[in-house]
């Protein structure tokens, strides 16, 4: 697996996010799928640049710069989460769009992260998969819990009161 497959996957990630952006236009600003675009191209730009200093560049340096623009895909997931969930105050979107989007994309990049570091012999630890997988599936869980039954979870908050 070469370095340069975290700078596809990112620029699958902003194109998910505009096509996503735009199924949700009225609940996202207008420009925002644009600059997804952008961001999509400045990836495949990346790409063809990167392709004429790969003699150059060693396989250390291109890791880290196509791991760097998958981090800021995956900020740009989370951030869309947070702002459907603080700015615009539906939970009940943030929820659906955490175990739709935000969980399978941050799994799937962290295995793919984890299984690039075992192949290459890389310095990442393995229990950092382990211990993403374990929080993300309690996340998911008490995600799904809140969006199937939020009367259980207010009844357990009003036993607790008493």
């Amino acid at each position: 697996m070469l370095p340069e497959f975290f700078a596809l996957l990112g620029i699958d990630v902003f194109l998910t996010l505009s096509l996503l952006s735009c199924l949700l236009d009225d609940r996202v600003p207008k420009a925002l799928p644009y600059i997804y675009q952008i961001a999509a191209l400045v990836g495949y730009g990346h790409l063809l640049i990167s392709k004429e200093f790969f003699v150059i560049f060693g396989e250390y340096m291109r890791f880290w710069y196509c791991f760097i623009y998958l981090l800021v895909a995956l900020s740009n997931v989370v951030a869309v989460n947070v702002y459907f969930a603080v700015a615009r105050g539906q939970w009940s979107l943030a929820k659906v769009w955490s175990g739709a989007v935000t969980f399978p994309t941050v799994v799937i990049s962290m295995f793919f992260v984890s299984n690039y570091a075992f192949v290459q012999e890389a310095t990442l630890p393995l229990l950092t998969l382990q211990v993403g997988l374990v929080v993300s599936a309690l996340i998911m869980g008490v995600s799904i819990c809140l969006l199937l039954s939020p009367e259980a979870m207010r009844n357990v908050f009003r036993r607790e009161r008493r």
